[in-house]
């Protein structure tokens, strides 16, 4: 964490709550992000993304510097985004169990250009979770330890959570379900 910013955490906590509005200039877009990749209507991403600034700064106290200031409020915007949708019990696909095909049949299907569209189509079908995870790793190229305590995950579960993420993404587009 950059030290100002933790100088500036230390003058909040003593009363110049002002200050935070660093902290919404600086990381508001890189929150909504993470929300919206969630939380497909704008609006309900924008809520969303005051209320884990909100939820951020009432626990500011126990922000101990474990992570970034960056990492530790893109986690609160995680789980607020998550909770909202758990709380609209919006249904995802599901497909357990890909035990037909190899890891080179997989690569060939996803890594195939031409069926790029499918590919978005069928990430569109996973849960949430997968989705950002495919986001932090491929798009975003974080850390596996900033992945791992944005997500609450074990850091040594990413590779395996990888892994089975790209065999469901293979049976999806496989078997016709991000076909258009």
């Amino acid at each position: 964490m950059l030290m100002d910013e933790q100088r500036l955490i230390v003058r909040i906590l003593e009363g110049h709550e002002s200050d935070y509005g660093y902290f919404l200039e600086r990381y508001g877009g890189e929150v909504f992000a993470i929300v919206s990749r969630l939380v497909p209507n704008r609006e309900d991403a924008e809520e969303l993304t005051q209320d884990a600034f909100v939820r951020a700064y009432s626990r500011l106290d126990s922000f101990i510097g474990r992570s970034s200031f960056s990492t530790w409020i893109c986690r609160i915007a995680y789980t607020v985004a998550v909770s909202w949708l758990r709380k609209k019990r919006i249904k995802y696909l599901s497909i357990d169990d890909h035990p037909h095909a190899s890891d080179a049949e997989v690569d060939e299907v996803l890594d195939d250009e031409s069926r790029l569209e499918d590919l978005r189509r069928a990430i569109s079908l996973l849960r949430p979770d997968e989705q950002m995870l495919l986001e932090l790793f491929y798009f975003e190229s974080r850390p596996l330890a900033d992945i791992a305590y944005i997500l609450d995950v074990e850091p040594g579960t990413i590779a395996t959570r990888l892994h089975r993420i790209r065999r469901k993404l293979y049976s999806l587009m496989k078997h016709g379900k991000a076909n258009k």
